[in-house]
């Protein structure tokens, strides 16, 4: 092993823009202009210890100082900062403050421990230095084949290039066919943005598939948005714009604005717990013969899967919409319990309340009012109810029915709609009551109307 200290070319390292202190190897010749290094290659320099099995320091005239390193075979380089590169070519050029790393033929370039955390691979890349006061840093990395990133111990990242930017925002984001990989998650995109100090993920027109889930034993959680911020404390998805939720167990989920899609850790996996929606969302639900349902809320809703209860809150603006056998209903709040069964969860009873006004879905046929409806899609049996005080009032033309009653009760049955009131019925509306649903609902036609 021969140690180079000597007075000629350790002067000319020091203050050049390689500041080398330490060079050994086996071999070494000088020419005037290059220095070259064979056998176990070792250089201690202001970026980092470099290691190859061949080396070549050149500089651009004889007078001039050293300002390039080129290293060959076993490339390892142990940065000051953090972490270390391997690879096959390293050609670094120190007056244009760059570099290009090379993989052996069918292998990688390797980036370990670039952040906390974080490896980066590729099968080419190139390197932006930046210097600030004695130090050098890698500024940039710009990896553009092949790209794979490790992000902590839960996620990885595939694309076809992917750029590294060590400033204030300390990211790295990846363009063109990204999938990024959390256990059994698996998300496409169009572009991807990891920040290791917020450990923060931001996708940018994602469409995946997220499982398991607590609603479900086999489906997973399908999404399309586009925008989705992924924060991995408290692991906590938001999709912006467009949003399209699907899973077997709850329906599907459309929103203009915003959906939070958490996780949990439970029986060794993560997994999506809760949704909510804010904003103007439907949903649909079409997994029960015997409950085909939409519903719509302007404000928020929340699906809890630990509690297997799914609550909507009007906006200040609009009422809660919900859509059932050709029924228009609209209300405050809405919640609908879940059961668990064989596959998961399916819908056991749906709870309105506040304001509570009915229609036809697609004709003006009937109307009515009320304080609170509970439906049960087992027996397909709705229950209407007014508070005390207050009475129950449904219209029916095609059925030629008017009825005022504490409760009234729709059932659908094979030879069809059974309607009937329970407690203190009457069949004519009164003039105060006919006059209000026709306030409500100006298509409203009067049968018969007592004083």
């Amino acid at each position: 092993m021969i140690q180079l200290f000597s007075l000629f070319i350790l002067p000319c390292l020091l203050f050049a823009e390689i500041t080398t202190s330490s060079i050994s190897s086996d071999h070494a010749s000088y020419d005037g202009s290059a220095l070259v290094l064979k056998g176990d290659v070792q250089l201690d320099h202001v970026l980092g210890k470099m290691e190859s099995t061949e080396a070549r320091l050149m500089r651009e005239d004889q007078e001039g100082p050293f300002s390039t390193i080129y290293l060959h075979d076993q490339v390892r380089i142990l940065l000051k900062n953090h972490g270390h590169v391997l690879c096959h070519i390293a050609d670094f050029n120190f007056n244009t403050m760059e570099g290009k790393l090379f993989p052996k033929n069918g292998e990688k370039i390797r980036f370990v421990n670039l952040e906390r955390g974080m490896n980066l691979a590729s099968k080419g890349a190139q390197i932006l230095f930046a210097r600030k006061f004695d130090e050098l840093k890698i500024a940039k990395i710009i990896a553009n084949q092949s790209v794979d990133v490790e992000y902590g111990k839960d996620f990885s990242l595939t694309a076809d290039g992917a750029t590294y930017i060590d400033d204030q925002s300390r990211l790295i984001e990846a363009a063109h066919n990204c999938i990024l990989t959390h256990f059994d998650d698996r998300i496409h995109a169009d572009k991807i943005q990891l920040f290791p100090d917020s450990s923060k993920v931001v996708l940018e027109a994602p469409r995946g598939n997220l499982k398991p889930t607590i609603f479900s034993d086999t489906s997973a959680v399908s999404f399309s948005c586009d925008k989705l911020t992924w924060e991995q404390a408290p692991q906590l998805l938001t999709l912006y714009g467009n949003i399209l939720v699907e899973d077997d167990a709850i329906g599907t989920i459309e929103s203009k604005d915003e959906v939070e899609l958490r996780q949990k850790f439970q029986d060794e996996k993560w997994m999506v717990s809760s949704i909510l929606a804010k904003g103007k969302t439907k949903l649909f639900y079409r997994g029960q013969e015997n409950l085909h349902h939409t519903l719509i809320s302007h404000g928020e809703m929340n699906l809890d899967g630990e509690r297997l209860i799914m609550t909507a809150q009007r906006s200040e603006q609009s009422p809660i919409t919900y859509l059932h056998d050709g029924m228009r209903l609209e209300a405050d709040y809405a919640q609908l319990d879940y059961a668990q069964n064989e596959g998961g969860i399916a819908p056991e009873k749906l709870f309105l309340s506040g304001g509570i006004r009915l229609t036809g879905e697609r004709d003006h046929l009937r109307c009515g009012i009320a304080d609170q409806l509970v439906y049960y899609p087992d027996t397909k049996r709705m229950i209407l109810t007014a508070k005390t005080g207050d009475r129950v009032l449904f219209w029916d033309d095609e059925q030629h029915l008017s009825i005022s009653a504490k409760e009234v009760h729709i059932i659908q049955t094979d030879r069809g709609e059974n309607v009937k009131g329970v407690g203190n019925i009457r069949f004519v509306f009164s003039s105060t009551e006919s006059t209000l649903l026709k306030k409500l609902f100006p298509f409203y036609r009067p049968q018969g109307v007592t004083p």
